[in-house]
C-alpha cells in the first residue's frame, strides 16, 4: 500500500473515531443524560424551619434519580390527604422516599394501595436523618392528627447526626461544608487509568463521566456482594458503638415527647451489608422502650436485599414490593388493630 493511500486511510479511521465518540458526547449533552456540569436534582427548596433545613417542592413533578417523583400540596411524595380517612404516616430518608423508583413503586404508594381505607402520607426526603424526621412531625404532621406512625431506620443514621443544606446550586451539602475548588475524580484503575488527559476529560467530557458511571456502578457491585459475604462469615463484627446508639435514643425521645402517647408506632430497622449483630437486638429494646412494635428487615432479607441496578444502598423496585408487604402485615396484625 503507497504511503499516500495509508494516509487517507488512517485518516479516516481516525475521522470515523473523531464522529462516533463526538456523535455520543453531543448525544448525552442534548439528551441531559449525562452532564459536565453540576446538574442537581430540581425538586428541592430550602425550608423557613431552620431544623427541616430543606424540603421537596410542593405540587411538584420532576425527573430525578431516574424516576418521576411527583409531590402534593403539603410538598410530599404522596397523594393528596384525604379529611375522612384516618392517617398512617411514615417518616424516613432516601429508603423510604423511594430513591430510584417511581411514584407508584415507593413502599408507602403500595402500602396505600392495599389499605384505601386510610390515607398514607410519606413524609421522607433523601438525607434526613431523626433530627429533621423529628422536625418534619412537630412542624408538619403532628396538626393533621395522625392515627399511626412507621420510622424506617437506616444503620446510617447513627453515623451522621448533622443537618444537611442545600446550596446556592441546589446540591445538598452535608453539615459544615465549604465551597472548595472543583477536583477531577478520574478512573485510577484498570486500562482507563492510562487514558491521557483523563482529568480534563473528568471535567469537560460527558462521554467520559457516563463510562465512568458504569465503571463506579459495576465496581460499586462487585465490592457490595464481597463485603456481604465476608459479613455473613464474620457474623460477631460490630461498627456501631454504644455512643451512637445513646445518642440516637436521645434524640428518639424527643420525638417520642411530642407524640401522643397513645399513638401506635412501628420501628422498622432496614438491612444493610453491616450484620450489626450487637447493635441491632440494642436498637430493638430502644425503639421498644420508646412504644414501638419492631419489625426488623433483617430476618427477611439478611445482609443481601436487592439494589438497585446502579446502586448499592438503595432498594430496587422488587425489594421495596417485599418490604411492603411484610411491613403491611405487621401493622394490620400488630399496630391498626389497636385503633378499632
Amino acid at each position: 500500500m503507497k504511503r499516500k493511500d495509508l494516509a487517507i486511510n488512517l485518516g479516516l479511521l481516525f475521522a470515523t473515531i473523531l464522529l462516533f465518540f463526538g456523535g455520543i458526547e453531543i448525544a448525552l449533552r442534548v439528551s441531559g443524560l449525562v452532564s459536565v456540569k453540576p446538574n442537581p436534582p430540581k425538586i428541592y427548596q430550602k425550608s423557613t424551619n431552620p431544623e427541616i433545613s430543606y424540603e421537596l417542592k410542593p405540587n411538584s413533578s420532576e425527573y430525578a434519580y431516574r424516576s418521576t417523583v411527583t409531590t402534593n400540596s403539603l410538598g410530599f411524595r404522596s397523594p393528596e390527604i384525604d379529611p375522612n380517612k384516618p392517617l398512617l404516616v411514615f417518616l424516613g430518608d432516601s429508603i423510604t422516599f423511594g430513591y430510584g423508583v417511581n411514584d407508584n413503586e415507593t413502599i408507602t404508594s403500595r402500602i396505600q394501595a392495599e389499605i384505601p381505607e386510610w390515607s398514607v402520607l410519606n413524609t421522607a426526603s433523601p438525607g434526613y436523618n431523626l433530627r429533621q424526621q423529628t422536625a418534619v412531625y412537630r412542624g408538619k404532621i403532628k396538626k393533621l392528627d395522625p392515627k399511626a406512625l412507621v420510622l424506617i431506620f437506616h444503620f446510617n443514621d447513627v453515623e451522621d447526626f448533622g443537618v444537611a443544606k442545600l446550596d446556592d446550586q441546589g446540591i445538598l451539602r452535608p453539615e459544615g461544608w465549604q465551597p472548595t475548588e472543583r477536583i477531577c475524580t478520574p478512573i485510577e484503575r484498570g486500562i482507563l487509568q492510562f487514558i491521557p488527559g483523563k482529568c480534563w476529560l473528568d471535567m469537560h467530557s460527558a462521554f467520559y463521566i457516563a463510562v465512568k458511571k458504569f465503571v463506579s456502578a459495576r465496581e460499586g457491585k462487585k465490592s457490595l456482594k464481597e463485603q456481604e459475604l465476608a459479613m455473613q462469615e464474620n457474623t460477631d463484627e460490630e461498627n456501631v458503638t454504644n455512643v451512637s446508639l445513646q445518642k440516637y435514643a436521645s434524640y428518639l425521645d424527643t420525638l417520642v415527647r411530642s407524640m401522643p402517647k397513645n399513638l401506635p408506632r412501628l420501628f422498622i430497622i432496614w438491612p444493610e451489608r453491616h450484620m450489626h449483630p450487637l447493635a441491632r437486638p440494642k436498637l430493638a429494646k430502644i425503639a421498644e422502650q420508646r412504644g414501638f412494635t419492631v419489625l426488623d428487615l433483617y430476618e427477611t432479607f439478611g445482609n443481601h436485599a436487592e439494589t438497585l441496578s446502579w446502586d448499592t444502598v438503595h432498594p430496587s423496585s422488587k425489594t421495596a414490593a417485599q418490604a411492603a408487604d411484610i411491613i403491611l402485615q405487621t401493622l394490620e396484625k400488630n399496630v391498626l388493630p389497636s385503633l378499632q
